[in-house]
């Protein structure tokens, strides 16, 4: 949705399209009995300045938002931190209405693949390699890495009857048989 003009006419149609898209879905989910066992997570590979541009719209920037659904997601919060001072003066805008995120991809994905069953701290490196240098720490307003823990109800997604047959120097993966 790269809205470069008319963003907030365009945004109420794409919105409305997306609520009935996630709609459909997780009534099939719960028709399936498999709502508890998926997470979807809906994320912008970028954000939009807060400021408008002179076609009406808004252009790319940093700070983006993203949104889980699930039957096992602790549903209702509200994670990160906004800033106190969104002004030019403030610390995280970086000029023109683009705020610097205190809440990276890596500190969300990070509980997804504990969730999932990722939970060595080397292979969830592999899986996130930027994670250590996304994470903040006290006191430096940023926000820390969430674990399955923070975001999830119960400590793992039920166990799928799936062998799996992974090749020797792992740069691929096929999967075989059947859901229980």
């Amino acid at each position: 949705w790269d809205h470069h003009r008319l963003v907030k006419e365009n945004l109420q149609i794409k919105f409305s399209e997306l609520n009935e898209a996630l709609g459909s879905l997780v009534t099939e989910l719960k028709a399936q009995n498999r709502f508890d066992d998926v997470t979807i997570v809906v994320a912008s590979e970028f954000a939009r300045t807060i400021t408008p541009n002179s076609g009406g719209g808004s252009d790319h920037a940093w700070g983006g938002h993203y949104f889980m659904i699930g039957g096992n997601v602790k549903g209702g919060k509200v994670y990160g931190k906004y800033p106190d001072n969104i002004t030019p003066d403030g610390a995280l805008n970086l000029g023109r209405g683009r705020i610097l995120p205190t809440t990276s991809w890596d500190c969300i994905w990070n509980s997804v693949c504990q969730w999932m069953g990722v939970d060595e701290e080397s292979e969830l490196d592999v899986c996130l390699p930027n994670r250590g240098n996304a994470a903040g720490v006290d006191g430096n307003g940023f926000t820390g890495l969430f674990g399955q823990d923070d975001l999830f109800e119960s400590a793992s997604r039920r166990q799928l009857d799936v062998d799996m047959d992974v090749d020797a120097d792992r740069r691929g993966a096929s999967l075989r048989g059947q859901r229980n």
